[in-house]
Order: C-alpha cells, then sequence, then structure tokens
C-alpha cells in the first residue's frame, strides 16, 4: 500500500508525462519515462517506449472536442503504472521527481491551457477570473 504522498507523486508524473505528450519536450520525457519504467531491464525499456509512444499519437491524432476526455484516461492510466512502479520500487521516488521537474521545465507554460466553465441562473452574477484579480464595486458612482 502506497503512502499520500507516494500516491501524489505517481498522480504528478501521470500528469507530467500526458501533459508533455505531443510537446517539444516529448522526446526527453520519453527517455526519462522509459529508463525510469524499465528499471535497468533493456526489453522492459523498449516496451514502455511503446506505451510512451502510443499515449502521444493518440493524443496527437485526437480531435480537439475529444483531446481533453482522452488526456484525463491516459492520465489515468499512467497514474496506475507509477503507483505500481513505486510500490515495487520505492526507491525509483527521487527518480520520479527528477523527471516531473525536467517536465515541468521543458514544457513551456504557454502549452498550459484551462478551461473553466460557469452558469449563471435566476438572475445570478458570477464574478470568474484564471489567474488575475477582480475588483468589484457595488456604490454608486461619484458618490
Amino acid at each position: 500500500m502506497l503512502t499520500e504522498a507516494l500516491e501524489g507523486l505517481a498522480a504528478a508524473g501521470g500528469s507530467a508525462l500526458v501533459g508533455a505528450a505531443a510537446t517539444d519536450a516529448w522526446q526527453t520525457v520519453r527517455t526519462g519515462a522509459a529508463r525510469l519504467l524499465g528499471r535497468g531491464d533493456d526489453r522492459q525499456e523498449r516496451y514502455a517506449i511503446e506505451r510512451l509512444d502510443r499515449t502521444a499519437a493518440e493524443i496527437e491524432r485526437a480531435t480537439d472536442e475529444d483531446r481533453q476526455q482522452l488526456r484525463d484516461k491516459l492520465r489515468t492510466r499512467w497514474t496506475g503504472q507509477l503507483e505500481m512502479l513505486l510500490e515495487e520500487h520505492p526507491e525509483a521516488a527521487d527518480e520520479l521527481r527528477e523527471l516531473i521537474e525536467r517536465v515541468r521545465a521543458e514544457v513551456p507554460a504557454a502549452r498550459e491551457s484551462w478551461v473553466q466553465n460557469n452558469t449563471a441562473e435566476a438572475g445570478g452574477i458570477q464574478y470568474i477570473t484564471q489567474g488575475g484579480d477582480i475588483n468589484v464595486g457595488h456604490g454608486r458612482a461619484g458618490a
């Protein structure tokens, strides 16, 4: 059974792998992830590369409408793989942390995007922002 910290690390790793797929950083991330998953076994490393390449190819082929759902599914799959790795090889945690940091350094922040859907009903008012400030005044002008 994994600790909560290792579960979180596996989830961050799954997100990092899927986030890097189909970006300019993919080759570096792919190599590091395959080495991590192969644990020194060339055959396992080649198998990991095949799975990683399928992940990137699936994301590249996905339509814009399907891409986020696919990324969520792949993120869950890779998180599970990394959890199994950490259960069998808890010493791999430091290597996974390094890989996550490498992904964060290589994937440009401009590639990050968020989608937020908000619905105001029955005359409701929403004040919403992502990554910024909102200043709302409810007084009368000039008062």
